[in-house]
C-alpha cells in the first residue's frame, strides 16, 4: 500500500510539474515592430516622391516613383517584385535599395546588396507602431523621415 501511494504521488507530481515547466516561456519570438510595409510621401521633393519599403525576415527592398497616380497597393506590388526578383514591371517605379537589415534597440543597420554600402539610421515608433521615424546620427529635422505603416486599402 505504501508503494502504491508513493507511485501515485510521483505520478501526480510529474503530471502537475511537467506541463508547468514546458507550457510557457519568455523566449518566444516576437515579431519585430519594423516587419511589414511602410510608405512615405515626401512633399519636400519637387516633384513629390512616393516611396515604399518592405521588411521581411532580415531582408528589405524599397521602391519610389514621382507619379502621383500610382496607388499604394500598386507600389506594394512593385516592392514585392523588387524584393523577389530585383525587377519592377512598372516602368515609372524604380528600385532604390535592397539588402539586409538588423534592428538593435533604436539603431537600424541597412546593408545594401548591390554596392555593400551600410547605413545606420536611428528609428523610433509612434502611434502604436503605425508611424516609424528615421533619423540620422545628428537627429536634425532636415534628415528626418516619417514612414506610415501600410494597411490594405
Amino acid at each position: 500500500m505504501k508503494l502504491f501511494k508513493y507511485l501515485l504521488f510521483i505520478a501526480l507530481f510529474a503530471g502537475i510539474s511537467v506541463p508547468l515547466l514546458t507550457s510557457c516561456s519568455n523566449d518566444d519570438d516576437e515579431a519585430s515592430p519594423i516587419e511589414g510595409y511602410w510608405y512615405e510621401i515626401d512633399e519636400r521633393d519637387n516633384p513629390v516622391n512616393y516611396a515604399m519599403w518592405v521588411f521581411k525576415n532580415g531582408k528589405y527592398a524599397s521602391v519610389y516613383t514621382y507619379k502621383s497616380y500610382i496607388t499604394k497597393s500598386e507600389l506594394k506590388e512593385c516592392v514585392d517584385e523588387a524584393f523577389r526578383s530585383n525587377k519592377v514591371s512598372n516602368s515609372s517605379v524604380y528600385i532604390s535599395d535592397k539588402g539586409t537589415y538588423t534592428l538593435k534597440g533604436k539603431k537600424l543597420k541597412l546593408a545594401e546588396s548591390t554596392d555593400g554600402d551600410v547605413y545606420y539610421p536611428y528609428v523610433s515608433f509612434q502611434k502604436s507602431n503605425s508611424v516609424m521615424v528615421w533619423e540620422d546620427e545628428d537627429h536634425d529635422e532636415e534628415g528626418r523621415m516619417y514612414l506610415q505603416r501600410y494597411t490594405e486599402e
